[in-house]
């Protein structure tokens, strides 16, 4: 249940993500509001998948038991990925585009650093370290009160007798 509200929260902040991208980049009006949404939703479904196929190393148990262990690698890679994809232009990862219209020079972030950034938050995201919940013994009380014996001990029910 948690892997799947992961991989939920991955799709939606995948397509929010691509849905400011293209308003900073290819709006074109009307048409863009119309197919950009769809786009989105299959760009952001695309990415996920890859992530969750390379998400698939975490099976290995060395990978996996080092992933599982705390989320601060996620965090950290969550962080790394959004500072990226908004002051990665800043930070000089830029690069000039030509305006297919115009012809004028623009500049903006570079594409190797847009989609890997894109990536590594989708990856971070879908494949949140998730630790699987334990079993309770079978003996262990739900509420945390006194545990019930298994089998007959010998023991009676009821208060002690005083003699």
């Amino acid at each position: 249940m948690r892997r799947a509200l992961a991989i939920l929260i991955a799709l939606a902040v995948g397509w929010i993500v691509y849905m400011i991208a293209m308003m900073m980049t290819v709006y074109d009006g009307l048409l863009s509001m119309i197919f950009q949404p769809i786009i989105a939703v299959i760009c952001s479904s695309l990415t996920v998948g890859m992530s969750l196929l390379v998400g698939l190393l975490f099976k290995v148990p060395v990978l996996g038991r080092g992933w599982r262990a705390t989320p601060i690698p996620a965090g950290l890679l969550v962080i790394a990925s959004l500072a990226i994809l908004c002051f990665g232009s800043t930070l000089g990862l830029r690069h000039t585009f030509m305006h297919p219209e115009t012809k004028q020079p623009i500049e903006g972030l570079r594409p190797d650093a847009a989609l890997g950034g894109y990536f590594a938050l989708l990856f971070a995201i879908s494949n949140w370290p998730v630790k699987p919940r334990r079993k309770a013994e079978p003996s262990a009380a739900p509420n945390g009160g006194p545990a019930t014996q298994l089998g007959n001990s010998g023991a009676t029910e009821g208060p002690p007798s005083v003699s």
